[in-house]
């Protein structure tokens, strides 16, 4: 039974880990949405669209990298 406990503890460890990095995610992507979306369309270059995509995309994958973790624990 202590085993049983053992692997129960680490997989609610997993999934809170996971839980924890998706709303660190999920802050910066709100925080770089916000920034563009109150940013004059004159001012953004395409160098920095182009950055506000590469890191949506950042964050994205790393959601779906924490969902599967998440997944798996369950």
């Amino acid at each position: 039974m202590s085993t049983t406990r053992r692997v129960e503890a680490k997989e609610i460890r997993a999934v809170q880990n996971a839980s924890r990095s998706l709303a660190r995610l999920a802050i910066l992507m709100r925080w770089a949405g916000e920034g563009v979306a109150t940013a004059s369309r004159s001012d953004l270059t395409p160098a920095q669209a182009q950055s506000f995509g590469l890191a949506v995309t950042w964050a994205s994958e790393e959601i779906e990298r924490h969902c599967a973790v998440i997944d798996e624990a369950m």
